[in-house]
Parts: C-alpha cells; structure tokens; sequence
C-alpha cells in the first residue's frame, strides 16, 4: 500500500505543481524518511552482533557492510553510501542520485555535488531511467560525465522498463505491464537473473576480494 501523501505529492511533481525549489525539499523529505529506516535497520543489526549470541548475527562482517535499493531504494541506498562510513558497496538500481543533488538558489535549477564519491557504486538502469539520464533536471548528477563519480560501474538492460529490474514482472507480470503502461521489450527471467549474478558479483568482489568485477555496458 503506498502512502496516500506520498503519492500525491509525487503525482503533483509529475504534473509539474511544484517548483524547483518545493522539489528539493520534497526529496529531502522522502529521502530522510527512507535513510532513517535503512541507518535503523543496520545500527539493530550491529547492536545485535554486539549483543546476541544467536548464530546469525556471529556470521556478520561488520566491516563490510554492501546496501542496495530499487527505486527510491536505490537514491537511499547511494545516499548512505554518502554518509556513513561502514558502507563499503552501494548498488543502486535504476534511481536518481538525490544525495549529489544540489539545488542552486541563485539559478532556480539543480546542479550536482562537488564533493567525490568515494565508495564503490554499481548503478543498473532501465530504458526509462536511462533516457532520462541527459534531460531530466534531477537525474543531472547520474550524468555519465559526471567526474564525482567517475569510478562507478554503469550498465544499461535494453528493453527493460522501471519495474523490470523488480521480481514484479515474474510473479505478476499482468500488474507490471499495466504500470508500466505496455510490455518490456526484454525476456524478464533474462533480466531478473543477469541482474541477480551481477550484483551478487559486485558485492563479492567489493565486499570479500573475491574474483573480478567488469560488467558489459549493456544487456
């Protein structure tokens, strides 16, 4: 169930209701509500490694911590990539880089952080986040150009749409289709599984040093 305030306010930034500015703070506002649970969810896990004996949490590395997202998941995900010092991997799938948004006062638009992005990044991008990338104002920090973030990994899955990169077109490909307004043009169990393997590859070589990492440009 979505947040009925959630969704009007960005179904009325969508309309274009807001400014640049309202914008900004909107982001601010989604993004704080989505980094306060996800600094929760790990600060309880590395109080309970501390403090519970239970097997599971002994098997936890807490010096390699990897977070990743879809979505407004994903913009948490590099957000706390950004902020807090035990994250040692993001993997951001198909998401804006809100934490290098900037919004400049003096020219009313968004302009991207100054400041380098150092932990390692996998983004995984949709056609409809890809074509976004170079015309969208709050996409302008996920510009391929952009030099704060020039060691991130980048690919691209041709044919996918936003919710293809979710498990969403397996189990209820009828729901995907209709809210993405028609059919991928990509095979889904194809999508879902290289998505899967590279991120898995991702964290194992950022995370535990094992193999290599160098994913293709496209799928």
């Amino acid at each position: 169930m979505i947040n009925s305030d959630f969704r009007k306010e960005f179904e009325n930034k969508n309309k274009g209701l807001y400014s640049n500015e309202e914008q900004y703070n909107l982001i601010q506002k989604w993004m704080k509500l989505r980094t306060d649970d996800m600094n929760f969810v790990i600060d309880t896990i590395l109080t309970k490694v501390k403090s519970d004996n239970d097997p599971i949490f002994q098997h936890i590395n807490t010096e390699k911590i990897g977070v990743f997202g879809h979505s407004m998941g994903g913009a948490a995900s590099v957000w706390l990539g950004r902020t807090r010092d035990d994250v040692s991997a993001v993997a951001n799938i198909d998401a804006p880089f809100f934490s290098e948004l900037v919004y400049n006062k003096a020219d009313d638009n968004f302009i991207a952080s100054s400041k380098t992005y150092t932990t390692p990044l996998f983004n995984i991008y949709s056609d409809d986040v890809w074509r976004q990338l170079d015309s969208v104002p709050v996409y302008v920090a996920n510009k391929l150009n952009n030099k704060q973030l020039e060691g991130a990994y980048t690919t691209h899955f041709k044919g996918a749409k936003h919710l293809s990169l979710t498990d969403l077109q397996l189990f209820s490909p009828i729901l995907a289709n209709k809210l993405h307004g028609g059919k991928p043009n990509i095979n889904p169990y194809y999508c879902i599984e290289i998505e899967n393997e590279l991120i898995l590859k991702f964290f194992d070589y950022e995370l535990k040093g094992i193999g290599h990492f160098n994913p293709k440009k496209t799928y």
